[in-house]
């Protein structure tokens, strides 16, 4: 573990190892996180650190400044890190979690809540996001875990696949005896967001899109949508965590014949050399 960011970790070890190649394998990193995090360390110092040379990387004036810099913290780093060990000092530790309504509610929160016991002073925050794409929210330091598909995870960050969300088109039990077509062309599809897109995969999966009349409405809370297509004010689409209590009490029914659709996940995050226990737990539990 060091107290050194990402940025001043990557700067040592390229200029440790000489090479981008042998700094991201010591880090256990892609050769495009360190050369990413080199950049962003030139950017916000406005200085170059680095001169490509025959023999590999080399320091230059400004980099020779910043090597002294690290060098000191990073022993100091050793120290602090020593000394909070041997007097077993409890801290407080804020993680971040962002993803989809569904999955955070459905699935994430419920898989985690047992770690408050066993980690009490770890601060578990839920960020929800229903964007297409929040990698952006991971690489600004928004969020330490994000979900994305799996196609959407760079080389630079560490994964797990978890089993697909998998969606369920829903409305009143009074509609049960209409067919879909007249729903789809009569009534209100509501979504989470309208950078989501699942309803329309959805639509477009069963060839159902081309009779969708009426504009998406868009409601980002998993107890406001239900309360809505409960109340047979639209229909829309809700995981299967989230749709299973409402079907069991038959206040809402499956539409098209209950054919689901499948989404492949994955839970992302920078790569730790040094994986703290409570770490390894959260990424265990996530299913």
């Amino acid at each position: 573990m060091s107290l050194l960011s990402h940025n001043l970790q990557a700067f040592l070890a390229v200029y440790e190892k000489t090479t981008v190649s042998a700094a991201a394998e010591s880090l256990n990193v892609g050769q495009t996180a360190i050369t990413q995090r080199i950049r962003a360390l030139e950017k916000s110092l406005g200085a170059s650190l680095f001169i490509r040379g025959r023999k590999g990387m080399k320091l230059t004036s400004e980099g020779t400044i910043l090597l002294k810099y690290c060098l000191g913290a990073r022993e100091l780093s050793g120290k602090t890190l020593k000394e909070l060990k041997s007097n077993a000092v409890e801290f407080d530790v804020d993680l971040r979690i962002a993803g989809p309504t569904s999955i955070i509610s459905g699935r994430v929160v419920p898989q985690l809540k047992g770690l408050y016991k066993r980690w009490p002073h770890l601060n578990l925050h839920f960020i929800i996001d229903d964007r297409e794409n929040r990698l952006d929210l991971i690489k600004q330091g928004t969020a330490d875990i994000v979900v994305l598909y799996p196609h959407q995870v760079p080389n630079e960050l560490d994964s797990k696949l978890v089993k697909p969300d998998e969606y369920f088109l829903l409305a009143h039990p009074s509609w049960a005896k209409r067919s879909l077509v007249d729903i789809l062309e009569k009534e209100r599809l509501f979504a989470f967001h309208p950078e989501d897109s699942t309803s329309l995969n959805y639509l477009k999966s069963f060839d159902l899109l081309k009779y969708l009349k009426r504009p998406r409405l868009f409601v980002n809370e998993n107890l406001a949508l239900s309360t809505l297509l409960c109340e047979g004010v639209g229909f829309g689409l809700l995981s299967r965590e989230i749709a299973q209590p409402l079907l069991d009490n038959q206040q809402l029914i499956k539409l098209n014949q209950g054919k689901s659709l499948k989404d492949a996940l994955a839970f992302a995050w920078h790569p730790r050399s040094d994986m703290p226990d409570y770490f390894k737990d959260i990424i265990r539990l996530l299913k």
